[in-house]
């Protein structure tokens, strides 16, 4: 169900694939590259506020004890 009427060229659509792929590839790229500086801050926020929950949820059962 084409709209332009035609069919469609398999060159013209691997091409657009395989430009999407690469286009992918670079972003990732970029995008680890920019977020590795930032990783361990947010390991590090991650873990104090898994910390902190536990401790959270620690107080609260020792309370409800009673």
């Amino acid at each position: 169900m084409n709209d332009k009427g035609g069919p469609r060229n398999p060159v013209v659509w691997l091409l657009r694939v395989s430009l999407a792929l690469l286009g992918a590839s670079v972003a990732l790229n970029v995008a680890v590259g920019f977020l590795q500086p930032v990783v361990p801050w947010l390991a590090g926020g991650f873990v104090i506020g898994l910390l902190i929950w536990c401790v959270a949820a620690y107080i609260r059962w020792r309370r409800s004890r009673w």
